[in-house]
């Protein structure tokens, strides 16, 4: 979803070469009612399953790269909460989520136990879901590191689903700092 027009241009390309899979709609992403939008429309149909195990009628996909960091830190924050009552999309069940979060943000969900950045929602994604870090840039603090708070970073090492990306993976170029 993405009500900028001027993004549809670029999206057309990959829109076209998914066969259909993938749709550009004229939806904001950050208006929940964007969603209710989707399923009304009937562009997805999303089946209510039991949440012994992961849902396998609905995916979600969102990129919270945005430059207010307390807006994505925010939304990703209440997806959590959504989660844990299973509430908006997670009322159909265990959903899979797949987040793209600035570095500045994520590290707060997966402070260790005694950390002075460890807050509530930390505590609130432990309780509430399995996640994992799966793919980070060189600009990511990594095992060895320290974040921009002095905290040491989070331990990836042995993560079997972990992939580090680099600048030549990008296309166009991007800047990781």
């Amino acid at each position: 979803m993405d009500n900028h027009l001027q993004h549809k241009s670029a999206l057309a390309p990959l829109a076209k070469a998914s066969n259909g899979v993938i749709k550009h709609l004229d939806l904001d992403g950050w208006d929940f009612s964007s969603y209710s939008e989707i399923i009304k429309r009937k562009i997805i149909n999303p089946e209510a399953q039991d949440r012994s195990n992961v849902n396998s009628s609905l995916l979600f996909v969102g990129n919270f790269t945005e430059s207010s960091l307390v807006r994505a830190d925010g939304l990703v924050s209440q997806f959590i909460s959504f989660m844990s009552k299973d509430l908006f999309l997670y009322h159909f069940g265990r959903v899979r989520t797949l987040i793209w979060m600035e570095g500045r943000v994520w590290p707060h969900l997966f402070a260790k136990l005694g950390s002075k950045i460890r807050k509530k929602v930390t505590v609130m994604r432990e309780l509430t879901c399995d996640a994992r870090i799966i793919a980070s840039t060189a600009a990511i603090n990594l095992p060895g590191s320290r974040s921009d708070s002095g905290m040491e970073a989070i331990d990836l090492e042995g993560s079997t689903d972990y992939v580090r990306l680099n600048e030549a993976d990008f296309t166009p170029k991007v800047n990781l700092s």
